[in-house]
């Protein structure tokens, strides 16, 4: 776990963390997006994409299978469509039944023709061909979004991102009444806390137990980072 008193303080490891295509997540609050970008349960997520892409790959699962038009629909939905698919080739894919397999001829009647050859010959190379080939085709507004499940996809495998992240990110409030074996706490305080801090009496009480809070957190092993910012409590392991 990494956890910190405020969620800003939280943005560093979060960048590092995605520079890295290291999985994350919170599963104290599920809800918070910044803390949950694998999220997969809802079928338009931007996992869910990536994963109806390489279901067709043999590096995923037992083995390839066709796309169904479901997962067809979800990865192509977000493809620039200039030079890759054919006029009305979207709406042919929403005509298509979802929950039966995409043929060859579909395939044909809505990629051009340079494009299908291509994908098909990444079907047959190593998945990261695969996820090269559709991060380069998917529009530039969308790009963002994909670059994250994607990275991991890459370096980890397919797999990656439906196995339980091993990192947990929060604040300190967040995670209250979970574990980890190992806790990384950041000592810094907002100016709101500090204030609070520097104040005896049950302000300051409110601070030091959040940080108890913190620490108990850890079944193993505890980490006291070094402070950011003058504004910070002072903690002993």
């Amino acid at each position: 776990m990494f956890l910190a008193a405020c969620s800003y303080m939280l943005r560093p490891i979060v960048q590092v963390l995605r520079k890295n295509a290291i999985p994350f997540h919170n599963p104290y609050r599920r809800s918070n997006g910044f803390w949950n970008p694998l999220r997969a349960g809802r079928r338009g997520s931007t996992v869910n994409r990536v994963l109806a892409l390489l279901v067709a790959h043999p590096a995923f699962g037992a083995g390839p299978r066709e796309w169904t038009a479901g997962e067809f629909a979800l990865w192509t939905e977000w493809l620039t469509a200039k030079g890759i698919l054919k006029h009305g080739a979207k709406a042919q894919i929403r005509d298509l039944d979802p929950s039966r397999p995409v043929t060859m001829a579909e395939l044909d009647a809505v990629f051009e023709t340079s494009a299908l050859e291509s994908l098909l010959k990444c079907l047959e190379g190593d998945h990261r061909m695969l996820l090269s080939w559709w991060r380069s085709r998917v529009n530039g507004a969308m790009q963002n979004r994909i670059q994250f499940p994607t990275d991991i996809a890459t370096v980890r495998g397919p797999q990656a991102l439906l196995e339980k992240p091993q990192v947990t990110v929060g604040t300190i409030h967040s995670v209250k009444g979970g574990e980890a074996d190992v806790v990384i706490l950041f000592p810094d305080l907002s100016q709101a806390g500090d204030a609070a801090y520097q104040r005896y009496g049950p302000p300051r009480d409110a601070v030091i137990r959040m940080f108890y809070v913190g620490m108990t957190r850890a079944r193993e092993a505890l980490y006291l980072t070094d402070r950011a910012t003058t504004m910070a409590a002072h903690l002993v392991a």
